[in-house]
């Protein structure tokens, strides 16, 4: 029992009592018993900490991992975007085009074994594909190289190596597409539901996609950067997708899509609903209705119609937005009450509508050469 108290003694710098002359049992048992008291403090205060320890331990190390494998995530988006050789049947293809590890690409350089005309193997390696056009490009065992970035693309050999496949940029953009124009990430945004699937988020080459929230289901403020504003729900980004991608709390859909570099995917009725609200606020601002422009209309109405309302410039006059036609349908977001003529986001019901003739975006795309749905 001595050899205790004087363990125990030590441990709190108290005096070695068992050595002193004048001890007594009282003594020994008050001192047991504050011997007893400070084990079970000194217990409870190890455990504590060797779980704090355990704790920061784990918490530590699942920042680590979290850390390295954001790492290796970037690292991979980048040399995606410079290039990679892979074999088609890694990529995985949807209506608009291929992914490679969920991320968008183009395919160029393709090496067909089945080709065995020097000159015609060479032709189809110098074209760059945004889906497999033709029956080369779905024979899975064929290498090819895959890239985000059509600059990267341009820049991987001489000047003019490479070039942009006809078919597939008829298929993307519509007849009469110019190949120096063409943006791969607004071909991406333009597609977005087949590229992302799985909802909202935010791409751009060289960067994991990153997901995103549902648009903000009450709104609190107008639009800094426009200053439109709504009772109704849904056209503004969260306050949390909005401060992770360094954009202002409060932005609307329309405006955060052109504030970011890249893609931002949202539903389509997400975004026509955003614009719909920013046309009907903007209106109630105006001292007068505008005149219908094909400006007006590029302003209001998201990046992924902008392909289409530029094909249609080109044959009809400035459309009304967003105009009523019946009760029973939406309005259609492009309207030309002389022809009685008018473009949908979709269908409610088949058939005219007051003797309106009224087309769903994907029809009349695909009316005017753009395949890739």
């Amino acid at each position: 029992m001595a050899l205790w108290k004087k363990a125990f003694a030590r441990l709190r710098g108290a005096p070695d009592v068992s050595s002193s002359p004048e001890s007594t049992g009282a003594v020994e048992t008050d001192v047991l018993e504050q011997d007893a008291l400070a084990v079970e403090e000194n217990l409870k205060a190890a455990t504590e900490m060797a779980a704090g320890v355990d704790l920061e331990s784990d918490e530590e190390s699942f920042v680590t991992t979290t850390q390295a494998a954001d790492a290796r995530s970037d690292v991979f988006a980048r040399e995606l975007q410079a290039g990679i050789q892979v074999s088609l049947g890694d990529l995985e293809c949807g209506d608009a085009g291929w992914r490679y590890r969920g991320h968008p690409v183009m395919v160029f350089g393709v090496e067909s074994e089945e080709i065995t005309d020097p000159a015609r193997r060479r032709q189809v390696a110098s074209l760059i594909h945004l889906y497999p056009c033709t029956s080369v490009l779905k024979n899975a065992a064929s290498a090819a190289w895959v890239s985000t970035d059509l600059k990267a693309i341009e820049s991987l050999a001489d000047s003019g190596q490479y070039r942009f496949c006809r078919g597939c940029l008829q298929a993307a953009a519509g007849r009469g597409a110019d190949p120096a124009k063409f943006d791969f990430a607004a071909h991406v945004r333009s597609h977005g539901d087949s590229y992302f699937p799985g909802g909202p988020c935010y791409w751009r080459p060289g960067t994991e996609p990153v997901s995103l929230l549902a648009p903000a289901a009450q709104a609190e403020r107008s639009c800094p950067k426009c200053g439109c504003n709504s009772e109704g729900a849904g056209w503004q980004m969260s306050a949390d997708d909005a401060a992770r991608l360094s954009l202002p709390e409060g932005i609307c859909l329309l405006c955060a899509e052109r504030e970011v570099e890249g893609c931002l995917h949202f539903e389509g009725d997400d975004l026509v609903a955003a614009a719909q609200a920013r046309y009907r606020s903007l209106m109630a601002q105006a001292a007068r209705s505008p005149v219908p422009s094909w400006k007006l209309a590029a302003a209001i109405l998201p990046l992924g119609w902008q392909p289409l309302l530029q094909s249609l410039e080109r044959v009809l006059p400035p459309p009304e937005l967003f105009f009523s036609i019946a009760d029973s349908e939406p309005p259609a977001v492009l309207a030309w009450p002389a022809l009685k003529r008018g473009v949908v986001e979709r269908r409610l019901q088949d058939g005219e509508s007051k003797g309106w003739s009224l087309w769903t975006r994907v029809q009349i795309e695909e009316e005017l050469g753009f395949t890739l749905r």
